[in-house]
C-alpha cells in the first residue's frame, strides 16, 4: 500500500511539473516524462516569440541553450531545417567531466527560422543527478536583422538564475532562465 501511495504521490507531482506555467518567455516542458533524480528523462524548451528591433519583429534563426553538468549529456531533438550542435565546456569538475554543454540548433535558411507571434519546442533527451535540487538551463535566441553591413544580430538572453533583473540594451533582451526541480525518487 506504502508502495502504491509513493507511485501516485510521485505521478501527481511530475503531472503537476508538466502543466505548471513558464515563469520565462522560454519555458521547460515536460510533457509527462519524469522529474525523479537520478532517473533518464526528456524536456523541451518552448520559445514563445522573436526578436524586436526599432519596432520590427524578426525571426529566430539560432536557438542555444546550456545544460548543466546536473542534467547530464544532453542529445538534441533531430529538427528539419537545422543544424545541431553539442560542445562540451571547457571549464570541468574534480572527475574531468564538462560542468555544461551547450546545445545550438541554427536555422539552415531564413525560411526555416521560427517566426515571431509563433512558438516552437526544442527537446533533450537528459539524465538528472541523483540528488534533487532546481536545475536551470540559459537559453540564448538570436534573430538577424538588415544592416548596411550585412545582419544585425539581435539577442534574447533568458540566463537570470538568481531573480534579479537586468536591463536590456538596443540589440538585446533579458529575462529569467527555464529551469525544472528533480524530486527525490519514491522511498522503498
Amino acid at each position: 500500500m506504502k508502495r502504491i501511495i509513493a507511485l501516485f504521490a510521485i505521478s501527481v507531482i511530475a503531472i503537476g511539473a508538466s502543466v505548471i506555467p513558464a515563469s520565462a518567455h522560454v519555458g521547460a516542458q515536460m510533457n509527462g516524462y519524469t522529474l525523479v533524480a537520478g532517473q533518464s528523462s526528456r524536456m523541451w524548451l518552448s520559445l514563445g516569440h522573436g526578436c524586436t528591433y526599432k519596432d520590427v519583429k524578426y525571426p529566430t534563426s539560432v536557438f542555444k541553450v546550456v545544460v548543466p553538468a546536473t542534467a547530464g549529456k544532453p542529445t538534441p531533438e533531430f529538427h528539419y531545417g537545422y543544424k545541431t550542435s553539442v560542445v562540451a565546456s571547457t571549464s570541468v569538475d574534480a572527475k574531468n567531466v564538462p560542468i555544461s554543454y551547450t546545445v545550438t540548433w541554427t536555422a539552415k535558411t531564413l525560411a526555416h527560422a521560427i517566426d515571431d507571434g509563433t512558438f516552437y519546442d526544442f527537446g533533450l533527451k537528459l539524465k538528472w543527478d541523483s540528488t534533487p535540487q532546481v536545475v536551470a538551463f540559459p537559453v540564448t535566441q538570436i534573430c538577424y536583422a538588415p544592416s548596411s553591413t550585412g545582419k544585425k544580430p539581435l539577442y534574447l538572453q533568458w540566463i537570470i538564475t538568481d531573480g534579479t533583473t537586468k536591463a536590456g540594451t538596443e540589440d538585446t533582451e533579458f529575462g529569467p532562465a527555464p529551469s525544472v526541480t528533480t524530486v527525490a525518487a519514491p522511498a522503498k
